[in-house]
């Protein structure tokens, strides 16, 4: 009788020591590590803000003429700069994409208010796949003229200028023929500085924005755009802007003294009219 009663116990304890093995063993699986992929590991965009870029080398718009990147921009406004290769399957694809999408939410437009600038980093590219992207995502947009937007490509020499002077790093996979490579956008100065970074693949509308704003430096953006920014502050180890509360507070308290002086001053006029009204 009590070996019976001992079964249950005896099969409860195996299955508690059980999943307790299989639990153990998905905490800590074991992957073999593909030495491949180790070089790739390491690769990373880490863009130092107010750093030049150098716009005065020499690339091949998708229209097919050599020129320096500086002369492909508007003069006077600020730059959004990607730099992907354009045959990419999956992460520059999302990097364009993403822009596109958040460029159609905003008000401002290329080649009006601010330039749109992709350079391809793989020096095998040809400016007819760099007009067949651009073409692309103009349509998507919904842009007809083109103005503003420039699609280039280059030689190793100016790619490794322009990516070192900007901290784009990449790798190249022999075995897949793909490129690890970071991912983000440059907001660029009227003069070419490095002004904002925004990492990664989606591009908030605000982050997008302001940034622009920023770097407009005054040029770009309605007054509360420029207001906005009062109370937002970038943050270069994140990418992203964040609410100032310190600097929200003052500006409230500001605002209320401004309206008190305005009610004071309201009541002192309207006094001032009734006692001339009894004397006269």
């Amino acid at each position: 009788m009590r070996r019976i009663h001992s079964i249950p116990k005896t099969l409860l304890g195996l299955a508690l020591l059980t999943s307790c093995a299989f639990a153990q063993e998905v905490e800590n699986p074991y992957v073999p590590k593909d030495p491949r992929t180790e070089p790739f590991l390491s690769v990373e965009f880490s863009p130092v803000l107010d750093t030049p870029v150098p716009l005065d080398l020499e690339f091949l718009g998708d229209d097919g003429v050599q020129s320096t990147l500086r002369d492909r921009l508007i003069e006077g406004k600020p730059t959004i700069l990607a730099i992907v290769y354009y045959r990419c399957p999956t992460m520059c694809n999302q990097i364009l994409n993403g822009l596109v999408q958040t460029l159609k939410e905003i008000d401002y437009k290329p080649g009006e208010d601010f330039n749109l600038l992709a350079v391809s980093f793989d020096p095998e590219e040809t400016h007819v796949t760099a007009a067949a992207k651009k073409l692309n995502y103009m349509t998507e947009y919904g842009d007809t003229d083109g103005e503003g937007w420039e699609f280039m490509v280059g030689k190793e020499p100016e790619i490794r200028q322009l990516t070192d002077a900007v901290g784009f790093g990449y790798k190249y996979d022999a075995m897949d023929d793909q490129y690890a490579h970071g991912s983000g956008l440059l907001i660029l100065t009227a003069d070419g500085r490095i002004s904002r970074f925004l990492p990664g693949m989606m591009y908030p509308l605000i982050d997008t924005r302001l940034a622009l704003v920023e770097a407009g430096e005054g040029k770009v953006g309605t007054l509360s755009d420029k207001l906005a920014l009062l109370c937002y502050s970038y943050d270069p180890l994140t990418g992203k802007y964040g609410l100032l509360i310190n600097r929200i507070i003052m500006v409230a308290c500001l605002l209320t003294v401004a309206a008190v002086a305005w009610m004071i001053l309201s009541l002192i006029r309207m006094e001032k009219k009734r006692n001339e009204t009894t004397d006269s």
